[in-house]
């Protein structure tokens, strides 16, 4: 299994992802794509709750569960020691998910995970070796 992170949801072809692989995501991920829906501009709106509407039925959504939790105060040790105060609480929860399920995580911005890259094996979307577009 593959964790995706909310930017490779936002806007990725599902379809060019390794059929013979599996992937989840984030509930975390799913609340941050409801709060999208929720300040999107009006005409922007739709479109959006379409997407989400159709990642609900493609993606099976992870929990946050205690073993998340416990997963969560090692990774946030390693996230936030010198962090800046703009450090994104939502990333290291979600890669808390990665380490508990002991799955890597498919990003765009794999320079949010960079701290935690040691713990959590971090895939950067798309990957260098795909087509252009």
């Amino acid at each position: 299994m593959i964790l995706l992170d909310t930017s490779v949801l936002v806007d990725a072809d599902l379809s060019s992802l390794d059929p013979a692989e599996s992937y989840a995501a984030s509930i975390l991920s799913r609340a941050e794509l409801e709060f999208g829906v929720a300040v999107a501009p009006e005409d922007a709106r739709f479109g959006r709750r379409a997407r989400l509407e159709f990642l609900d039925a493609a993606i099976d959504w992870l929990p946050f569960d205690e073993e998340s939790s416990r997963s969560y105060g090692t990774l946030a040790r390693a996230m936030h020691a010198g962090a800046p105060a703009q450090a994104r609480r939502t990333d290291t929860f979600i890669a808390a998910q990665a380490h508990r399920h002991g799955v890597p995580l498919m990003t765009r911005n794999a320079r949010d995970f960079q701290r935690v890259a040691s713990l959590v094996a971090i895939l950067t979307w798309p990957p260098p070796d795909a087509d252009p577009e």
